[in-house]
């Protein structure tokens, strides 16, 4: 532990009350005694704590603010403050939540598992462990676990996390970067991925996850609108993510890949030539005859040499899969 970090702790100690209790897991893991060591010198430094084994199971050593809150982070440097802030609030004095976010936690029936990685040096962690921990403190509904992927990176492997933040709920939805509290909540009382929005399934891309999106649009039966937008972003990267999704899509389900075509032909005016193109591409993948005939119809009044060659490709990809199956 740095000399800053003791100081920080020495400062906030003078201010608290005593008889707050925190508990650490016991497990046999590596990291386990760099842990203990950890809650020893808080304890020497801020007195008002007092430090326990745990009786709970854990799978990784950590230390629990509350029952529902396990962190399996040394917070040191910039997670610190939050870890602080979060034993400040033991006596009850919380953040006040959005009433619209306290409301949906009120209606909170049933247990949801919260796993938020981070990393130490990330400056964007600290703020999503400040957005987690009072939804979690607030509801008993919740349990959160924070893990410090580069000091547990078996884990991270094991629930494919290749950046920080990422928010994973009941090892399904999953977050990377900042996330709304209220999706959060929202996405506990009612599971429907169909309700997630274009910047979530953007990071869910980026993530390299397109399968996912695939595979929960298949198993709804409908495409999200959140991903449409994607198709249409202005960014590359992002429609070349989505093009993925459209891809397998129309290899696993081509009568749900087909309703993307009135949308795209509908946009397809309105965009820039870049755009157009991958739309292009995209109509070629899921068209069929009545997508093969608008294509051909506007042809003609194609100049960009770009689009003139996606129009003729997207032509030839719908003709060899009409070939491949006749109606």
């Amino acid at each position: 532990m740095k000399t800053t970090d003791k100081e920080k702790i020495s400062a906030w100690a003078k201010n608290q009350p005593h008889g707050q209790t925190i508990f650490v897991s016991h497990t046999h893991h590596r990291e386990q005694e760099h842990f203990n060591a950890f809650a020893r010198e808080l304890s020497r430094l801020a007195p008002c704590i007092t430090v326990q084994p745990s009786d709970k199971k854990a799978s990784l050593p950590g230390i629990f603010v509350t029952d529902n809150i396990l962190l399996s982070a040394l917070p040191l440097e910039k997670e610190l403050p939050p870890f602080l802030e979060a034993l400040s609030c033991l006596a009850g004095s919380w953040p006040v939540l959005a009433q619209e976010t306290q409301t949906m936690l009120d209606h909170l029936d049933h247990q949801s598992r919260l796993t938020l990685f981070i990393a130490m040096q990330c400056p964007h962690c600290p703020d999503m462990v400040r957005t987690l921990v009072p939804l979690a403190a607030r509801s008993k509904k919740i349990f959160l676990h924070i893990i410090d992927g580069s000091l547990f990176p078996e884990t991270a492997r094991e629930h494919h996390v290749m950046s920080a933040p990422c928010l994973i709920l009941d090892q399904d939805f999953r977050w990377t970067g900042h996330a709304d509290p209220e999706e959060i909540v929202a996405m506990m009382l009612r599971p429907d991925p169909s309700q997630l929005g274009s910047k979530t399934l953007k990071h869910i891309l980026e993530q390299g996850d397109a399968q996912w999106i695939s595979r929960h649009m298949i198993e709804a039966g409908t495409l999200f609108d959140g991903f449409i937008a994607l198709l249409l972003d202005s960014t590359w990267s992002v429609r070349l993510g989505a093009m993925v999704v459209v891809e397998i899509l129309a290899n696993e389900a081509p009568d749900l890949a087909a309703q993307l075509a009135p949308v795209l032909i509908h946009a397809f005016a309105d965009k820039d030539i870049p755009v157009q193109g991958d739309m292009l591409y995209a109509l070629g993948e899921v068209g069929t005859s009545e997508t093969k005939i608008w294509i051909q119809k506007i042809l003609p009044g194609l100049v960009h040499p770009d689009l003139v060659e996606a129009a003729r490709d997207a032509l030839a990809a719908i003709d060899e899969k009409l070939s491949d199956h006749p109606a």
